[in-house]
């Protein structure tokens, strides 16, 4: 009886459960099996090591109980009067006989000794010396306690053999309990350690001896030299079981001496302070179950295997017969189905009746009612087109008398006008004499093939006149036709493309997952465009945009691939300047502040995700606005630029550079595993960008100024990341600029208070809250106030009087420098003429001119008006510029320095020594004073160089006909150094801290008489 599928199915279900149970029940047992053997190994390793240790505490107590003994009768049969001193001389032989004999029937003791109460050796046997061994714990124990019995000492090394030993010792008392000394035998370990060795506990097995009172380590095999005498620990689980009462029992713990893991037997000897440890590694145990486990999981295996092999032959046999069945039905399915799935009807004309017997299928095609005993061919041919039954009725003719089959396509005028096309194809069959019996054949309805065609031809010719390159391939993507629109785009004729795959047209810019896309899109969907890159055939490389559909067939099968493109090169070269301009900085190309937004964002969610860090660096170049205001925009863009790439080489492809501001910039470090990387990017970049820059003939000098932010400890989101790295950057700038800072909470309130400070400032000239100090300077040679050094001070409403530290450098950076450094040169001239109509008179009045006032170059100009707005004298005037200013652009500060010397005006060099300077350009200055710094006339006493770099300045000045003015004179030892070598003026908190022009003018008046 033929089983149903549904059948078949239950029973390979059916199967596999078994199977796989069968499986499963297998592996369950073999672990079982395994650990049961897990089981008894551990089981047997318990019992030998408990085993191992009873035996040799059996051992070891044998050999003390014998040591005992004998000392004890050494103890009693020793003559009394023999451990006197005076008489030694007369017992030594025979005492020293008997022992030589006691020790014979010891092997493991190297000698015996008989004491005396002064701890003197009186008595040996072993070789050693008759040496005084009061010291030792094994003679101080007996002699203190009268009940001591027998006492053993800690490992020592021997007198005797010079190896280690253990001292049994016991008292010698007179009846009357009266002290005489002590009986010791030396028990050498070397003994015990030879008897390890003959106890089998595995390679990496460990017996050990320990103290019972006191824990420490007596011997071990293997042994540890620098465990001898070692105690264990408190925590340790022996230490714990046998401080808990415990005699004897089994643990598992890792040794102290080598750090390997065993199971250890132990047990306490019962009369003397000692116990044992035998100990089974666990790595020779495990080796034993695991050749155990080896053969069991081979046998199971191999047990395994077969019925495995059994069971799936059994299984390959029934599904074998299974299928054959399931194929046989299919068949007869598969046939019935094929002429309706085909619109093919078979059909047999009978000769010469021509009576018709045919297949339903042929019914419906010709449309003619069914009939079971077949039709007449009349019937039939009555449905074919007027049009073609001559031809229909030849080729039938012709076929039987050629004897050859036939095959025609024609149509069939249908009642109601429609019109198909039936494709027909017959043979004729004959009888032994040639006498013609049947015609065989088939009629398929081909309607919607011709159709099709004509469909085919009419899209044919709009693919050949089309102003888009098409292409088709077949299903394996080779290419079918092209159009001329093709050749002209790709410059390949039909003849060249048609036959192969149409990547030979790729340029290689389209990755292998672009591609992967598409072709996922054109299976899901049947639709593809978008943009890819060809390669024309005179090698040049463009963008096209290509859409492609397919041509399915009835089934839903991909039979055509159409593909229509254009080239949009054009388009796309504008939309990609587009997006760079919208993305990217016009002048250095680096990205802009929305591009380093959206790469920041990225970043940090990136972060967030792997819990890495992301380091933010906010880059601002110290003084790049006097070059680009001194030497003009060109040269500021192009140094911007190299700026630009020195920033890009510093740090890695997968980092972004970005540029927010004129001179600002910003670097996003992802990735970053410690601070101190971030720290080695920071100080690369700032030697880097530091160095000089060649452009349109200049030797150009501009610093960064670098503060960090790290996520997330400085900030969690890009906004705060920003800020904070500002912060950290106007941190570097007032840390001397030329430096990087990282981020601290403590620059967020430098921040704010810098800001207020910034807007406080610009109220303060309106609200006239400046002021002026002044501190005077004394020529040394006529002990005079020679002129004044004006000083600003800001009475600020609420912060109260605040030095120039507080503010300058906000001024300079904002720009006030300007208008507070003529409000400075006003003042002061305003307060010389008060001076002057206050009677004192021959006094200057120095100045200190910003870098801003040098390069604004109407400094000549804003001089000769205040000048003569007051009505002084140009030579009361002293102009002081640092030496840094004055090196910033040295031919323009020639030209001003020289129209202000033209004018009268005193010219100064302040802290001279802390900058750089060219001498060639020093003696091309017409400058006048040289103000030696204040850092130097600190160390004049205390540091060789401070003296050193004094004397050189004032040597200096002196050859090139200047005069030397110290600052920072504070102390009289100073002052006379200077006197000693010349300095012609001091200036300094020995004479007067800066004071305000009344106080100043008191201190002129005591001064100059």
């Amino acid at each position: 009886m033929e089983t149903s599928p549904e059948q078949n199915s239950r029973y390979g279900y059916h199967l596999w459960i078994a199977l796989i149970s069968l499986v499963v029940g297998g592996f369950i047992l073999l672990a079982y099996v395994l650990w049961s053997a897990y089981q008894d190994v551990w089981a047997e390793a318990r019992s030998v090591a408990d085993s191992q240790s009873e035996l040799l505490e059996a051992r070891f107590d044998s050999t003390l109980r014998r040591v005992d003994a004998t000392l004890e009768d050494m103890a009693e049969r020793v003559p009394k009067e023999a451990l006197v001193v005076e008489a030694m001389p007369r017992f030594r032989v025979a005492i020293e006989k008997d022992l030589q004999r006691s020790q014979r029937a010891f092997p493991e003791v190297a000698g015996f000794r008989i004491i005396a109460a002064d701890g003197n050796v009186l008595y040996r046997s072993g070789g050693g010396d008759y040496a005084n061994l009061a010291d030792r714990s094994y003679f101080k124990l007996p002699k203190a306690e009268r009940g001591a019995g027998i006492v053993f000492s800690e490992v020592i090394t021997s007198r005797i053999t010079g190896r280690a030993t253990i001292v049994a010792a016991r008292g010698v008392r007179s009846p009357d309990g009266v002290f005489l000394g002590v009986v010791s035998a030396a028990i050498e370990l070397e003994y015990f350690e030879a008897l390890f060795k003959s106890v089998r506990l595995g390679a990496s097995g460990a017996l050990a001896i320990r103290r019972s009172d006191t824990h420490a380590l007596v011997v071990r095999q293997p042994p540890v030299v620098s465990e001898i005498n070692r105690r264990l620990e408190p925590s340790h689980p022996i230490y714990q079981r046998i401080t808990a009462g415990e005699r004897h029992g089994v643990l598992e713990f890792v040794a102290q001496a080598d750090g390997k893991p065993r199971v250890y037997g132990y047990r306490v000897l019962e009369h003397y302070p000692f116990y044992v440890v035998a100990g089974l590694s666990e790595e020779d145990v495990m080796s034993f179950w695991r050749q155990r486990a080896l053969m069991i999981g081979i046998l199971g295996a191999t047990l395994l295997a077969c019925l495995l092999v059994v069971m799936f032959g059994l299984f390959r046999a029934q599904r074998r017969e299974q299928m054959v069945a399931r194929q046989l039905r299919r068949n007869g399915e598969r046939l019935n189905a094929a002429q309706r799935i085909a619109q093919l009807g078979s059909w047999e004309i009978q000769l010469p009746s021509m009576h018709v017997m045919c297949s339903e299928e042929l019914y419906r095609i010709f449309e003619i009612p069914s009939r079971e005993s077949g039709s007449r061919y009349e019937e039939f041919f009555a449905q074919i087109h007027p049009e073609d039954r001559s031809i229909v009725d030849k080729a039938l003719n012709d076929s039987i008398a050629s004897h050859q089959p036939v095959s025609l396509k024609h149509r069939l005028l249908m009642p109601d006008g429609r019109i198909k096309y039936v494709l027909e194809s017959c043979e004729t069959e004959y009888g032994k004499d040639g006498t013609p019996l049947r015609v065989i054949g088939t009629s398929q309805d081909v309607t919607a093939q011709q159709e099709m065609l004509a469909q085919m031809q009419l899209l044919a010719s709009a693919v050949q006149y089309s102003g888009e390159a098409i292409l088709i391939t077949d299903v394996d993507n080779k290419i079918v036709t092209i159009n001329p629109a093709f050749t002209r785009l790709t410059g390949y004729t039909s003849e060249e493309a048609v036959g192969r795959n149409p990547r030979f047209l790729s340029a290689g810019r389209t990755t292998p997952e672009e591609y992967e896309r598409m072709w996922r899109s054109i299976a899901e969907r049947g639709f593809w465009q978008g943009e890819i890159w060809d390669r024309r055939k005179d090698g040049g490389i463009y963008p096209k945009w290509m859409s492609i559909s397919v041509i399915r067939s009835e089934d839903g099968a991909i039979r055509y691939h159409v593909a229509h493109f254009t080239d949009v090169s054009s388009e796309r070269a504008a939309e990609e300047r587009l997006e760079h301009l919208a993305h990217h900085d016009v002048l250095t190309g680096l990205l802009n502040r929305l591009s380093l937004k959206g790469r920041l964002d990225q970043a940090l969610a990136a972060a967030r995700r792997d819990g890495s860090r992301v380091a933010v660096l906010f880059v601002d170049l110290d003084r790049f606005k006097v070059i680009n205001d001194t030497l003009g925009h060109h040269v500021g863009d192009e140094l911007l630029i190299e700026v630009a790439n020195r920033l890009r080489e510093g740090v890695r492809d997968s980092d972004v550079v970005a540029r927010v501001g004129g001179d600002e910039f910003v670097i996003m470090l992802s990735g970053v595993e410690h601070t101190s990387a971030v720290a080695v990017v920071a100080e690369k970049l700032v030697f880097s960008v530091g160095q000089s820059y060649q452009i349109e003939g200049y030797d150009l000098y501009s610093t960064p100024s670098i503060g960090i932010a790290i996520y997330p400890t400085d900030g969690e989101d890009g906004d705060v990341l920003m800020k904070n790295a500002d912060a950290a950057m106007y941190h570097a700038k007032m840390a001397g600029r030329n430096n990087f800072q990282f981020f601290d909470a403590k620059m967020n309130d430098a921040a704010l208070e810098r800001l207020n400070t910034e807007h406080s400032l610009r109220r303060a000239l309106a609200n006239d809250e400046f002021c002026l100090y002044f501190q005077p300077i004394i020529d040394l040679a006529s002990n005079r106030v020679a002129s004044l050094e004006a000083l600003i001070r800001w009475n600020h409403p609420e912060k109260g009087l605040l030095l120039p530290g507080k503010f300058i450098g906000i001024a300079e950076e904002t720009g006030l420098i300007q208008p507070l450094g003529e409000w400075v040169l006003w003042a002061a001239c305003r307060q010389l003429a008060d001076f002057s109509a206050a009677g004192v008179s021959g006094i200057k009045m120095g100045v200190n001119i910003s870098a801003i006032q040098m390069r604004n170059g109407n400094l000549p100009l804003l001089a000769r008006g205040v000048i003569e707005a007051y009505d002084l004298d140009a030579h009361d005037l002293i102009f002081e510029i640092t030496e840094s200013v004055a090196m910033e652009q040295p031919t323009e500060t020639v030209r001003i320095l020289d129209l202000l010397h033209a004018m009268g005006i005193s010219v100064a060099i302040d802290d001279f020594g802390t900058g750089y300077s060219s001498l060639s350009y020093l003696r091309m200055f017409p400058i006048n004073h040289l103000k030696l710094d204040r850092s130097f006339v600190e160390q004049i006493g205390d540091e060789v160089d401070g003296c050193v770099i004094s004397d050189a300045t004032i040597g200096l000045a002196h050859s090139l006909k200047l005069k030397v003015v110290a600052e920072g004179v504070e102390t009289q030892a100073q002052l006379d150094y200077l006197r000693s070598r010349g300095c012609d003026m001091v200036q300094g908190y020995l004479f007067s801290r800066p004071v305000p022009a009344d106080e100043i003018l008191a201190f002129i008046r005591r001064y100059n008489p």
